[in-house]
């Protein structure tokens, strides 16, 4: 049997179909999570951003409106303005590092522990430059590079052509090659 569309699963929850619910939920939680911890910088944020989605979705499951756009630009959407709305209440706030992340791996043979730490040390130059960026770049970036959203896909969420996209993904790319530079981040960080 074919997975029901969103749609169909929008119209299931309606109904009070906790299954759909739960389809629905693991289709998008991740991707709503990476955006909103992407574009806020903190992971207590973007969790809370994620399940205020799902809050909302539950509570107006008729509230998506099909001629608008699809149903995942309606969670971005709604994610987006969250992530803004917290972003604007605690603008004077430092991002939470994820620091109580202990992995503990044993190296192995093949291993270049040398090159794995500057790899890591690049990844987060990079996401703290992406940070730094204006808001309507940084959201190119996260939706085109991190979500792999086409740019049709992309400007129907931010409500702007797919060449406006093009347009502020090269200039988000630039802003950001300049700032790594003047970081003093390897080459390399960027693609």
């Amino acid at each position: 049997m074919a997975e029901p569309d969103d749609q169909q699963l929008l119209r299931q929850l309606a109904r009070g179909n906790e299954s759909a619910f739960a389809t629905f939920y693991e289709r998008y939680q991740g991707r709503l999570y990476r955006f909103a911890l992407h574009m806020g910088g903190n992971s207590a944020t973007a969790e809370e951003v994620t399940q205020e989605v799902f809050m909302i979705v539950i509570a107006n499951p008729k509230g998506y409106n099909p001629a608008k756009g699809s149903v995942a630009g309606y969670l971005f959407g709604i994610s987006r303005n969250l992530t803004r709305r917290s972003m604007a209440q605690h603008q004077n706030c430092l991002p939470i590092l994820d620091e109580d992340i202990d992995v503990v791996a044993e190296p192995s043979e093949d291993l270049d522990l040398l090159a794995e730490l500057s790899h890591a040390e690049s990844l987060e130059c990079l996401r703290k430059a992406v940070l730094t960026l204006p808001e309507q770049y940084r959201e190119v970036v996260v939706l085109c590079e991190l979500e792999e959203m086409t740019y049709p896909e992309a400007g129907a969420l931010l409500d702007c052509s797919p060449g406006t996209i093009a347009s502020r993904l090269h200039r988000a790319r630039a802003m950001l090659k300049a700032k790594l530079k003047g970081q003093g981040c390897a080459k390399g960080c960027l693609p």
